[in-house]
C-alpha cells in the first residue's frame, strides 16, 4: 500500500517531482478558492488569490506545516492571510484615489479637430437613405468591394454603383473637391 498523504506527496515535490505539485494543486485548489470566496473576495479576484496562495506555498516550500499529514490547514491559513493582504491593499488604493484632487475641467481638443466640413458630411450622411449610407460604409470604411457590399445588402452590382455615384455626387456638392482628412490637414 502506498502512502499518498500530502506529506509524502510534498516530499516528492521537494525531490523535484513536478507532477506531485500538480497533485497538491488538484487536491486543494477548490477548497482554497472557496475559502477566498468566504472571505468576501469576488470570484474573479478569488481565482488570482488562489494562484497567489499556491505561489506562496511554493515560495515557502521548506517552511510548510502539516496537520495530521495534510497540507490543507496550512493552505487555508495562508489563503486567509493572502485574502486579508489583498483587501488591505484595495482599501489603501481606494483611500489614495479618494485623496487625489478632482480633475480640472479641460477643454476637449477633439472638438477642435472636428471642423465644419466634417459636421456637414455627417449631416449629409444622416440625410441619405440608410441603405446608401450602409453601402458607403461597407465600401469606404470596411473595405468591401462594390460587388460584395451589394450582395450583402441584396442589391445588384449596377444598382450599388449607381447609388454610390449619387451619394458621392451629393457629398461633393456639400464639401467641394477637397478631400476630407483628420485634423483638417
Amino acid at each position: 500500500m502506498t502512502d499518498d498523504s500530502d506529506e509524502s506527496v510534498w516530499q516528492r515535490v521537494l525531490a523535484g517531482d513536478a507532477s506531485a505539485y500538480g497533485t497538491i494543486w488538484r487536491r486543494h485548489r477548490d477548497r482554497v478558492f472557496r475559502h477566498h470566496l468566504t472571505c468576501g473576495t469576488p470570484a474573479s479576484d478569488a481565482e488570482d488569490l488562489t494562484a497567489a496562495t499556491f505561489l506562496e506555498l511554493w515560495r515557502r516550500r521548506d517552511a510548510v506545516r502539516f496537520v495530521d499529514r495534510s497540507l490543507l490547514p496550512w493552505l487555508i491559513v495562508t489563503a486567509h492571510n493572502v485574502s486579508r493582504n489583498a483587501a488591505r491593499s484595495r482599501r489603501r488604493y481606494h483611500r489614495f484615489l479618494a485623496a487625489l484632487p478632482p480633475p480640472a475641467d479641460v477643454h476637449d481638443h477633439a472638438e477642435d479637430v472636428v471642423d465644419e466640413r466634417l459636421a456637414v458630411v455627417r449631416e449629409a450622411m444622416a440625410a441619405a437613405r440608410p441603405a446608401d449610407a450602409r453601402l458607403l460604409a461597407m465600401t469606404a470604411v470596411e473595405g468591401f468591394t462594390i460587388r460584395e457590399a451589394a450582395a450583402a445588402l441584396g442589391l445588384s452590382e449596377s444598382a450599388a454603383k449607381m447609388r454610390l455615384s449619387r451619394l458621392r455626387r451629393s457629398l461633393r456638392a456639400v464639401i467641394g473637391e477637397q478631400p476630407l482628412t483628420e485634423g483638417g490637414s
